[in-house]
């Protein structure tokens, strides 16, 4: 509590002393300290001078033509001071702005006050401006030529194919053509493999033509549908039938002719080897409706009439709440299923009473007259 009770009286102390000083400050007691000191220690004694009357003081020239305030000003922009007088004293204003730069192409000090062009260096030092060198960073050249900037141009043809080795695409060997197949960069004449397809042109089975390995970079066979040792890619008659591809029914399945004919029953121009609805023209797979059946939408539902609920009504979403096949769309009942009729299984009738079979009278019982035939023989009277 008394360490609290310090602290505040301190704090008072310097609260009230910023105060003071801040009033002193505003009062101007402070300025010229020293000169109100000097003149309390010179005070003048004698009383005629502080009698002195401004009539007395020399009167003020109005008509002095007082400076302009440019004129006052003037050479305070530069941080000069001095007379008119002494222009050497003044500072080069060019010189001292900040950041220039004595070595930089647009310093000149020229009269016409020129920039330099910054395109007129001569970077590689040749001797020619870089505005005028084709090679402005080779100093052996001022032009490409035909190896380029940066390479020495040389007559070296190492091959003889009249195709200097700074460009030749096989240096070592003959390839004036400078052909490349594969575009790698790599004449094909010495390129072992023309193709670019992984397989080297030894073991190529379509050297000329890309045929790359099934399955991948890990298998290790091309493709040849017909085992012929010819790449399906370069071969043509892939299925080995007889027939090339451009003429075959079935270039991929093999459909030998017959009578100089390749089969084709549905005349449909798919050989029967290969087309699933061989006796349908309009179809060579059995697709939703199968083969024979057309695939068509009466009601343009969306949904093929062969399997349509309603065919020639619309019914995309194929409703039957009843469950009868018939779709709610075309069905008169389409929330009542019909109950088919039941069978009679009334039995109740069972009057048997009817049972008299006293009647067992059997006298009657006439039968097919069998008179025998008239066997009569005539008369031979044998008398006389």
């Amino acid at each position: 509590m008394k360490k609290a009770v310090i602290f505040a009286i301190f704090l008072s102390f310097v609260f009230f002393g910023c105060l003071e000083t801040t009033k002193l400050v505003s009062s101007g007691t402070f300025e010229n300290e020293d000169n109100s000191a000097k003149d309390d220690s010179d005070e003048v004694t004698d009383d005629s001078d502080d009698e002195e009357t401004d009539s007395e003081r020399p009167a003020r020239d109005d008509d002095r033509e007082r400076p302009s305030s440019d004129d006052e000003n003037e050479g305070e922009e530069d941080g000069w001071n001095g007379e008119e007088d002494d222009p050497d004293e003044r500072p080069d204003r060019d010189n001292d702005r900040p950041g220039r730069d004595e070595d930089s192409p647009w310093n000149n000090n020229d009269d016409d006050n020129v920039p330099v062009d910054p395109t007129d260096r001569d970077s590689d030092g040749d001797g020619t401006p870089d505005s005028e060198d084709g090679c402005p960073a080779d100093p052996n050249k001022t032009v490409p030529g035909t190896c380029g900037c940066g390479v020495a141009e040389s007559d070296s043809d190492l091959d003889g194919d009249g195709i200097l080795d700074c460009v030749d695409n096989c240096k070592n060997d003959k390839n004036g053509d400078q052909n490349d197949l594969d575009g790698d960069g790599i004449g094909d004449a010495c390129d072992d493999d023309l193709d670019g397809d992984g397989v080297k042109n030894v073991e190529d089975n379509c050297v000329k033509v890309a045929n790359p390995k099934e399955g991948g970079l890990f298998s290790q066979k091309q493709p040849d549908l017909d085992g012929d040792g010819i790449g399906d890619a370069c071969d043509d008659d892939i299925d080995g039938d007889g027939v090339k591809n451009v003429e075959d029914n079935c270039p991929t399945v093999s459909n030998p002719k017959e009578e100089n004919i390749q089969p084709d029953s549905d005349d449909d121009g798919v050989g029967d080897a290969c087309d699933l609805c061989p006796e349908d023209k309009n179809k060579t797979e059995p697709q939703t409706c199968g083969c024979g059946v057309a695939e068509t939408d009466s009601d343009g539902d969306g949904v093929l009439d062969c399997v349509d609920n309603c065919k020639n009504d619309f019914n995309a979403s194929q409703l039957d709440s009843d469950g009868d096949g018939i779709g709610d769309a075309c069905d008169e009942t389409p929330y009542k299923k019909d109950e088919p009729d039941s069978p009679d299984t009334d039995t109740s009738d069972t009057d048997t009473s009817d049972t008299d079979t006293s009647d067992t009278d059997t006298s009657d019982t006439d039968t097919v007259d069998t008179d025998s035939p008239d066997t009569d023989t005539p008369d031979t009277d044998t008398a006389g």
